[in-house]
């Protein structure tokens, strides 16, 4: 039963980022003024499955090496998004084939992500259902936004609409592949559960700290600013308000 509830979480975020990045293309426009209060949304989101559900679950199984899998996990992403703009930079300088380029490494780095996303929703399922649900509304959170900046960067890329969203498809499928590749060897994992969990940990707190909150900055107007923090706040306290129930 743990694994179907693994695998409906990912299929079910698979779909949402499709389907968000099938809106986008069609009402592009219409969804720019809202961007970045789903960003402020997110980000909230996410901060608050980091500090009330996986970092404490796993500090009950690892205590204080708890913070270095946290530290792990977030120079980890550092690293490779380092390496995925190392890679972009070298190509926009590499000429009239570089936007193409770009669009391609964009899929390798998505694809990478989403075997992670996977990998994350499935240890957490094994850990807990309850912790597995939170997970999951994370994953939601974050990787709507990242599918459609990825769907952005593939139509930069020169890719049409529906190649994009192809191309979308087959790199959330990786999601699948990375939730059945932990399960396949679950009995060895369930014993690095707590591990992985604080790696996930850092891996959310990255996305919220280096990717998203930054760009909330762009918008700089009093209005704007307060409605962000609303956002923000809110989804900290969705998260807190989830957890006391899952928990009760």
């Amino acid at each position: 039963m743990v694994f179907t509830y693994a695998l409906l979480a990912v299929t079910i975020v698979s779909l949402l980022s499709l389907l968000g990045a099938v809106f986008i293309s069609l009402q592009r426009k219409f969804l720019d003024s809202f961007t970045t209060y789903m960003l402020a949304f997110s980000s909230g989101i996410l901060l608050g499955t980091t500090f009330y559900d996986l970092i404490p679950e796993a500090y009950e199984g690892i205590q204080g090496a708890t913070f270095t899998y946290v530290i792990i996990g977030f120079v980890t992403f550092f690293i490779l998004e380092k390496l995925i703009h190392w890679h972009h930079h070298k190509e926009d300088i590499g000429g009239p084939g570089a936007k193409k380029h770009v669009a391609y490494l964009t899929l390798i780095g998505d694809g990478m992500h989403n075997f992670l996303d996977g990998a994350i929703i499935a240890v957490t399922f094994l850990t807990s259902i309850p912790l597995g649900i939170m997970t999951t509304i994370a994953v939601i959170a974050h990787e709507i936004p990242h599918e459609l900046g990825d769907f952005f960067l593939l139509t930069y890329g020169g890719f049409t609409n529906k190649k994009a969203l192809w191309y979308n498809f087959l790199s959330a499928i990786t999601a699948v592949i990375g939730t059945v590749f932990v399960f396949l060897f679950s009995e060895s994992i369930v014993s690095v559960a707590p591990y992985a969990v604080g790696f996930a940990a850092g891996n959310f707190l990255y996305i919220a700290a280096s990717d998203l909150i930054p760009e909330l900055h762009e918008k700089r107007s009093v209005n704007t600013s307060i409605a962000q923090i609303v956002c923000l706040v809110g989804g900290i306290i969705l998260m807190r308000v989830l957890t006391q129930f899952l928990a009760a």
